[in-house]
């Protein structure tokens, strides 16, 4: 009958949405966001940390007008 499909369903849909929320779930554990900002090199790594710590979202960018001078 039709429905002896629907086990076989339900695994080939599991393993096929595992690729789409996996990063999802990591990025929740790991740094506490959903999505993150891609920076492949350290440099890049850096400036987004530098842009979050400033600004409070590492999205928002603000030139050097924000950085505060050391004392």
């Amino acid at each position: 009958m039709w429905y002896e499909i629907l086990p076989t369903l339900a695994v080939f849909g599991t393993f096929l949405a595992i690729p789409c929320y996996a990063p999802w779930v990591v990025n929740m554990a790991v740094r506490g966001k959903p999505v993150h900002r891609t920076a492949m090199d350290p440099e890049d790594r850096k400036l987004t940390m530098r842009d979050e710590r400033l600004t409070g979202h590492m999205y928002k960018m603000n030139g050097l007008e924000s950085i505060p001078d050391p004392k």
